[in-house]
């Protein structure tokens, strides 16, 4: 397990977002980072990510915040596929969590696509239970898969 230094991220973190997003197969789209980091966008969106502790602090991770209706939401959590299975997903997830409790909201929702068992996986680990399907949710197609869990998250031994 490593231990990231977890913080918020701002718009002096667009470059290391777009090189997390670069290598992964599922990136949140580079306008709405830069709209939403700049102050441009109307959204209430709170980015946090995990940084190397090392005097560059580079970033190994993040995720996307955000609100529907009286819902946190769970937008985007990408981590640098170097930094796979080390926990920082996790990390980042309590992360949220606590941010959204801040936040005042008692439920955390997702989609997930229904071929990411990893990360279906880790979710449900993390006491997300699956609530439905959304058919052909995603651009290609794809279905997604709807969960949600009660905060504050917990973890599923």
């Amino acid at each position: 397990m490593y231990v990231p230094e977890i913080d918020f991220l701002t718009a002096e973190d667009i470059p290391a977002i777009l090189r997390i997003n670069a290598n992964s197969e599922m990136s949140w789209p580079e306008e709405i980072i830069k709209s939403d980091l700049n102050n441009k966008s109307n959204n209430e969106i709170t980015y946090i990510g995990a940084f190397a502790l090392t005097t560059e602090a580079p970033l190994l991770g993040y995720a996307v915040l955000g609100r529907e209706k009286r819902l946190g939401v769970l937008m985007a959590l990408i981590v640098d596929k170097n930094f796979r299975r080390m926990k920082i997903a996790s990390q980042l997830l309590i992360a949220v969590s606590d941010c959204a409790m801040y936040l005042n909201f008692k439920r955390l929702m997702l989609r997930v696509k229904k071929s990411n068992s990893a990360a279906i996986a880790l979710y449900s680990q993390m006491s997300f239970v699956r609530e439905k399907v959304r058919q052909g949710y995603y651009s290609n197609g794809e279905d997604a898969i709807v969960m949600s869990a009660k905060l504050p998250l917990t973890l599923k031994l």
